[in-house]
């Protein structure tokens, strides 16, 4: 059996690649770290321009119809240079949540716009920043005659102030795990955000207040109480986005490991020559060599809807928060005092992973969930 991406895959990760280098590579990261609120709308309207929000969009809402695989290829390649933009939260999160659960109206009105790259969405998911999904679910959403009234404080809300439209996790009914979730579309024009200070500066968090904020019928995503196993095929394809952009980012890290022993000399030899480096850059690259692998096989199998996908997506989590952290400290180690310097790339990278690890659980969690998935 062939596990090769095919020429098309390649030639799309070899333009996207070549794109964002163009639209300057890394340095759209430290524009947005330094505060530069233009460089989301700029790369997100290059992006449209490339097609590439169509990616996720189904063909009969003007899109490019294409899978999760090719979604984590594009998002690989965002992840080499670290890109700001709701790439992720939009294209493999809303997007498929909105086909799969949304009636008619909710997809022209929306699909089509993100194809077109006029709309773009989050998810506000945590209400508790220390715990992860399903458990971090607690905001209540009260049924009323007139609709739904959300009266709660989302704590984690990625790009709230980058996008258009939030899809809000709620509680209408008291159950365990993904149950009893109802889902909403909530303009963020109607609620009130505030940034939250985070590790990472190329993904900015919010705190979104929902002050009792009345919704019509039309604001609820999928069937009242049963939003919860379409909510968790959702956070496992946002667990795919992430770690297939941290696999971009560790393979850069790789290459740049690499060019740092070939060019920098000591003691009249190039330090790629001393086994500490030479054998940490050897494993960095089977480590990234084997997460991209897990992510690949996971995408693979959320977008057919294997039985195996829930566990692939776990080990693809498990494995690439941890070995990417170690991947970004090790690229650190190989360039002595630069590597710790904040004109040194490898600390933006280091940042990203802790950060995803904090947003989406731990590797712990995740070997957990393999466990499960076993029993």
């Amino acid at each position: 059996m062939d596990f090769s991406l095919t020429e098309e895959q390649e030639r799309m990760k070899e333009t996207v690649r070549g794109f964002l280098e163009d639209e300057g590579g890394v340095e759209l990261a430290r524009r947005k770290m330094d505060g530069d609120e233009t460089v989301v709308d700029e790369l997100w309207d290059s992006v449209a321009g490339m097609d590439y929000t169509a990616l996720t969009v189904p063909f009969e809402y003007d899109g490019l119809g294409d899978d999760m695989v090719y979604l984590a290829l594009f998002l690989e390649e965002v992840g080499r240079f670290a890109a700001p933009g709701p790439f992720a939260e939009t294209l493999g999160f809303a997007v498929p949540l909105i086909n799969e659960l949304g009636t008619e109206e909710q997809k022209d009105a929306y699909l089509s716009s993100v194809a077109d790259g006029d709309t773009r969405l989050s998810v506000a998911l945590h209400d508790e920043a220390n715990e992860t999904p399903p458990e971090t679910v607690t905001m209540d959403a009260e049924v009323t005659e007139d609709g739904y009234v959300l009266d709660g404080t989302k704590p984690l809300v990625p790009y709230a102030d980058n996008v258009d439209t939030l899809v809000v996790a709620t509680r209408t009914r008291d159950e365990g795990g993904y149950g009893g979730v109802s889902l909403f579309l909530v303009d963020t024009a109607e609620v009130e955000t505030t940034p939250v200070e985070t590790l990472d500066g190329t993904r900015p968090l919010y705190e979104v207040e929902f002050d009792d904020l009345t919704l019509d019928e039309d604001a609820l995503l999928g069937p009242l109480h049963g939003g919860g196993d379409a909510l968790r095929r959702g956070v496992d394809r946002l667990n795919v986005c992430a770690s297939a952009a941290l696999i971009g980012g560790a393979d850069e890290a790789v290459d740049r490991s690499t060019k740092h022993g070939n060019e920098r000399e000591q003691y009249g030899h190039p330090v790629g020559r001393f086994q500490a480096v030479k054998h940490r850059t050897a494993d960095m690259w089977m480590n990234m060599q084997g997460g991209r692998s897990l992510v690949y096989y996971a995408a693979w199998a959320l977008e057919n809807d294997d039985p195996d996908a829930p566990r692939a997506v776990a080990s693809a989590s498990a494995f690439v928060t941890e070995e990417c952290t170690t991947i970004f400290g090790d690229d650190i180690f190989n360039h002595g005092g630069m590597g710790f310097t904040w004109d040194h790339d490898a600390h933006i990278f280091l940042k990203q992973a802790r950060t995803w690890e904090t947003f989406l659980g731990s590797p712990e969690e995740h070997r957990e969930r393999v466990a499960e998935a076993r029993l």
